[in-house]
């Protein structure tokens, strides 16, 4: 299967606010998904927040799009969909799993190591070069990840090593749905992986024999969750790509943590620590300089 340079159609203005809608979205749901998961497992949380998020799509896109939109697509366009539910899977299993072990903002600095991965993939599968601007950003990324692990909290530890996981899925899964939307249209992309993951997810919190205690408390973040995170934030994402180069989208991602700064603080009142805000300054810095390098031509690069 030949991969070629993703393109980009549509409205580049409604790309940003696309883009900005998605930062900000999932900025909400990782503070959500924080306060759920102190009651309740992840694999449940997961499991109804996507069956939350398929049941809306079915109610109030699929009626319009109809059927065959929905499911006649190419053979090609599957497999990127079958690619995208399972990196996915992943990436969504592990981040929840060490935010539920660690504050929500130093998650999200975390995650922003997601960047280096999809710069990494672009070189390896679509042969692009490395300059030395990109080998910058990439050092400044490896200092801060290093600043934060050297100074975190002990009881952060495997939550750290969970959320670095996850920010590796999600780098791989925002290259593979880059390539997907070229075959398969943004909303429908997101209810196909909507619509698998969530029976993938109950079988997997079935398997666990974990419990449904302590639902009664969250099921109202629950289902609010189901509706920022898959719907709000994903959908925009992917629309955003539509219109947007990668690397445009991905330096607005990088505001992530700013918003989960201020959301955590006032709903959760809960901090990083200097140094450690220190550490998630020089990755989101050292992510932004990647971002910048990638996007500037080829000729520029040195």
């Amino acid at each position: 299967m030949k991969i070629g340079v993703p393109t980009t159609d549509g409205s580049p203005t409604l790309g940003y606010i696309f883009a900005l809608v998605s930062a900000i979205g999932a900025g909400l749901a990782t503070v959500v998904g924080k306060w759920n998961l102190e009651s309740i497992p992840v694999l449940l949380m997961n499991s109804i927040i996507f069956t939350v998020a398929t049941v809306a799509l079915s109610v109030g896109w699929l009626p319009f799009a109809g059927f065959k939109k929905a499911f006649c697509i190419s053979r090609q366009g599957w497999f990127w969909v079958g690619l995208f539910t399972i990196t996915s899977l992943l990436a969504v299993w592990a981040f929840w799993e060490g935010v539920k072990r660690m504050d929500p903002t130093l998650a999200a600095f975390v995650n922003r190591a997601e960047v280096p991965m999809v710069i990494i993939l672009g070189i390896v599968i679509l042969k692009e070069r490395f300059s030395r601007w990109e080998t910058l950003g990439l050092v400044l990324s490896i200092v801060g990840i290093v600043i934060m692990r050297l100074t975190l909290r002990w009881e952060y530890s495997l939550g750290f090593w969970l959320v670095l996981l996850g920010a590796l899925f999600f780098g791989l899964t925002e290259f593979v749905s880059k390539i997907g939307i070229r075959h398969v249209p943004p909303v429908t992309l997101a209810y196909l992986r909507n619509l698998m993951l969530a029976p993938i997810y109950w079988l997997m919190f079935a398997v666990s024999g974990e419990s449904f205690d302590g639902l009664e408390k969250v099921w109202l973040g629950v289902v609010a969750l189901g509706l920022i995170g898959p719907i709000l934030s994903r959908m925009m994402y992917l629309l955003a790509l539509k219109r947007m180069d990668l690397s445009k989208v991905a330096v607005i991602s990088q505001s992530q943590p700013v918003y989960v700064v201020l959301i955590a603080l006032f709903a959760l009142g809960q901090l990083p620590t200097v140094r450690e805000t220190a550490g998630g300054i020089f990755l989101v810095i050292g992510c932004v300089v990647m971002i910048f390098a990638r996007a500037r031509p080829a000729r520029n690069r040195s």
